[in-house]
């Protein structure tokens, strides 16, 4: 494995990991989260593929600072990252946050560097009031942003777990799973608010119709989306090239909870990206 850090174009300081050899893969992770969160997947898939994991802006062992904190600078982040370790053909895949990163960087570079994308349990626009978004914050619900963000401030260990618990499909953290909440403790309320608040606001449905390259969707039902699977079936219909996998023993980490199926279904969507 090879670890380390790079500057971004506007001198952020970023953590990334890369294991194995072949097609590269690059997987995102979600709000308040980091590289750790991959880690039932990241070794499996490094057999077939170069796996690249990184740790965005304010998260994880990344730099701290306030400016940039938004969906298309983190997207650009990506594509400072992809271009610093000459990867290409890249296949980008994101998870809850991480999705919206995915399009934003389409939106912003296009095809450059990548030859496929993968959209994890997520919402191209979590304030939208449309039926198929079940987002808890849905209908632009910024009472409910701003009981989060209090929350954050003045009572994070509480919430760090209620979030925690809500990120499996039970709604209950299984034992051993206290790494959750240290890795949520590395981000800063400040930058926790900030960027949750863009993340909220930042519409991508636009973006869905326009990307002609493979796309596969993977959604579950829980907590975090509670039609998650007509969720996911709706953005990927919205897809040229979208296909759509559901998750039904998993929640919203439906990497970690269903990590063999996980694996599978990724490896089985990068390798035909390689015809």
């Amino acid at each position: 494995m090879k670890q380390g850090y790079f500057n971004t174009a506007d001198s952020a300081h970023l953590y990334y990991e890369v294991r194995g050899t072949g097609r590269p893969l690059v997987l995102i992770h979600g709000w308040q989260c980091s590289h750790v969160f991959w880690q039932r997947n990241v070794d499996e898939l490094a057999r077939d593929f170069t796996v690249v994991t990184l740790d965005l802006r304010g998260h994880g062992n990344s730099s701290k600072g306030l400016h940039g904190i938004t969906i298309k600078q983190f997207a650009c982040d990506v594509y400072d990252l992809i271009n610093y370790l000459d990867l290409k053909d890249a296949v980008v895949m994101g998870w809850s946050m991480g999705g919206p990163i995915v399009l934003s960087y389409f939106d912003q570079f296009g095809q450059e560097q990548i030859k496929g994308l993968g959209l994890i349990d997520m919402t191209p626009f979590p304030f939208s009031p449309e039926p198929w978004n079940t987002q808890g914050l849905h209908g632009y619900n910024m009472d409910g942003f701003n009981v989060i963000a209090q929350r954050l401030a003045y009572d994070r260990e509480a919430y760090f777990e209620t979030f925690a618990n809500n990120i499996f499909k039970d709604g209950k953290r299984p034992a051993g799973t206290d790494w959750v909440i240290e890795e949520f403790r590395k981000l800063p309320p400040w930058i926790s608010a900030a960027i949750y608040s863009d993340y909220l606001s930042s519409d991508f449905t636009g973006v869905l119709p326009t990307i002609d390259v493979p796309v596969i969707v993977m959604n579950a039902d829980g907590p975090v989306f509670t039609a998650g699977i007509k969720q996911g079936q709706h953005i990927a219909a919205q897809l040229p090239y979208g296909q759509f996998e559901a998750f039904t023993e998993s929640g919203h980490m439906l990497f970690y909870e269903e990590a063999a199926k996980f694996n599978a279904v990724v490896r089985d969507f990068v390798t035909k990206c390689n015809a």
